[in-house]
């Protein structure tokens, strides 16, 4: 099987070096590694091809959109997708192959943590969320991590891909797609490293999320409510 990963990126030449070089450092290494340039205005695309990844530039519109271009382009088997500013452990991909491998599965997710940022963010995503997650889990409720999510792509295909038009909550939505097409995994100790620089607005973070998912979970929305470009 072959595996195609896909980076959604934005003005990332600071960070994206490193996601890119966790990646070739995997001991299951990607076939292709597939960089989304949303229009970036600096060095994005130049030093992405430099490491080897295929780089697509593309209107900057939402995250959705961006995932979206990844998945329509992947030539991979099974298709994971992970952030600019994200690094993978060493058996990212070995345990993304074990769990895609699996009769009926259509999809899996893990979780991701971050190393800096501020207290309160760092509160919330490396305390609160594994066990909110797990917990929502058992519910049906599939809060999956767009740095941390992958499926087979003819099941993604199958069931829509992501949506365009979301600029909020399109990896939650993928997640719940998934289910229509077969079983979604969740991976607790599949974990990935992200920056903690979500949290830099403060605690305007909180209530910009809650309002984002308030609004996907009851009118099934993800097009008016998103969080500031810094991909």
């Amino acid at each position: 099987m072959k595996i195609s990963v896909v980076i959604p990126a934005y003005n990332e030449e600071v960070l994206l070096p490193r996601t890119i070089k966790s990646l070739l450092e995997l001991d299951r290494k990607p076939d292709e590694i597939i960089v989304v340039d949303g229009g970036s205005i600096d060095k994005t695309a130049d030093v992405s091809k430099k490491l080897g990844a295929i780089v697509i530039t593309v209107p900057h519109r939402v995250i959705g959109f961006a995932r979206q271009q990844g998945l329509a382009i992947a030539k991979g088997d099974f298709v994971a997708y992970t952030d600019a500013d994200t690094i993978v452990p060493k058996d990212w991909l070995t345990q993304i192959e074990t769990a895609l491998s699996k009769p009926g599965v259509s999809g899996a997710f893990g979780s991701f943590r971050v190393k800096d940022g501020r207290f309160f963010y760092r509160l919330i995503i490396n305390v609160l969320q594994p066990f909110i997650n797990q917990i929502l889990y058992w519910f049906g409720i599939y809060m999956a991590a767009g740095q941390n999510i992958s499926f087979i792509r003819a099941k993604a295909n199958e069931a829509g891909g992501f949506p365009v038009d979301f600029k909020i909550a399109e990896d939650v939505e993928m997640a719940h797609r998934l289910r229509k097409v077969g079983r979604v995994l969740y991976l607790p100790r599949l974990i990935v490293i992200s920056s903690g620089r979500r949290g830099d607005e403060g605690y305007k973070y909180i209530f910009r999320g809650l309002k984002a998912f308030f609004i996907y979970f009851v009118l099934h929305r993800g097009d008016k409510v998103g969080f500031p470009d810094i991909r």
